[in-house]
């Protein structure tokens, strides 16, 4: 994790108004603990009198419609949704079904996607990141990337 937190376009607001919804989904528990630093860092840079709501996922329990659907429902009503994985995994379909439900048109969209990935070992960006990418332009979400580990150690805002 980066020493600094990336700062949404929204984060001021969130500050301002002393709560904020996360949505994470992760691929394993080496993903999900990027998601809990991220989230102390979260914690740490928002200050106290900010209530962080968290909603945490592991991929594998999209699987199930039931579970897919409150987890879709609960990103709609997030402010940040995270999704955390290895870059050289593919997104597992289930993922992408659970993103297309929270993508509707007719859903409020977080303002944020964020992607947590390990460090990139090549320059150009992954097909996930592409495909994140597009899916954050289709719900007018601003999205960041991180690669855990990266030379910079910076967040990029896309």
């Amino acid at each position: 994790m980066g020493a600094q937190v990336p700062k949404p376009r929204a984060w001021q607001q969130w500050k301002q108004s002393g709560r904020m919804v996360l949505l994470a989904a992760f691929e394993d528990s080496s993903t999900g603990n990027r998601i809990k630093e991220y989230c102390q860092e979260l914690s740490r840079d928002l200050g106290e009198e900010c209530l962080i709501v968290e909603h945490v996922w592991l991929f594998n329990t999209f699987r199930l419609r039931e579970l897919r659907e409150i987890a879709a429902e609960e990103a709609s009503a997030s402010d940040l949704v995270i999704i955390s994985m290895h870059q050289n995994h593919s997104l597992p379909e289930e993922v992408k079904g659970w993103i297309n439900l929270w993508l509707r048109p007719t859903v409020r969209h977080p303002a944020a996607l964020l992607a947590l990935f390990d460090a990139e070992e090549e320059q150009s960006p992954s097909q996930i990141q592409a495909y994140l990418q597009k899916v954050a332009k289709q719900g007018s979400m601003e999205f960041l990337v991180e690669a855990n580990g990266s030379p910079e150690g910076r967040w990029q805002s896309k």
